[in-house]
């Protein structure tokens, strides 16, 4: 068992990120914020914790590495990079990078009704049906929201991700 140990903490060591990628790193950070600082409907709260990465792979990596074996309340995260087509079922947060912005709208469309989180980072993201969108403000990142699209999604921003918004 010791020995088993040891080789899991070898191959965690082993795994590199770029940390010069501050924006990925954030981005990450904020994702897991957004995740622990929420109040989901009661039927979203058994199995595990689901965040789904599209379109970039360095957030994608941050997130599992620095998370990926965190909980979220009981649920422990899973934590999944993919493209449009893919199964969302029980998706709590979904990440969708600027560079899949074309596939926005296959995803919302997946995702109506459902008490999912739709992240975004590009300008006007918001107007689409984002709920928080990244921004970068004088190069560090920070988001917005749309508290009425959160609510209508039965998910309850925490105080703390209310706090940290910047004005629109």
């Amino acid at each position: 068992m010791f020995l088993l140990g040891v080789l899991l903490s070898h191959q965690l060591l082993s795994q590199k990120i770029d940390e010069s990628d501050t924006h990925a790193m954030m981005q990450a950070n904020f994702l897991y914020q957004f995740a622990n600082n929420s109040n989901w409907p009661s039927n979203m709260k058994s199995g595990s914790f689901k965040i789904y990465i599209v379109g970039n792979h360095s957030v994608y990596e941050h997130l599992q590495l620095k998370y990926g074996q965190q909980y979220i309340g009981k649920q422990p995260i899973e934590i999944f990079e993919l493209s449009p087509g893919a199964n969302l079922d029980n998706a709590h947060v979904v990440f969708i990078d600027k560079s899949k912005k074309a596939e926005w709208s296959t995803f919302q469309k997946s995702l109506k009704n459902r008490s999912t989180l739709l992240v975004s980072n590009w300008e006007g993201a918001l107007s689409a049906g984002s709920h928080i969108n990244f921004k970068n403000i004088n190069g560090s990142v920070r988001y917005e929201m749309n508290e009425t699209a959160i609510n209508e999604h039965q998910i309850q921003a925490g105080l703390k991700i209310i706090q940290w918004k910047v004005n629109q």
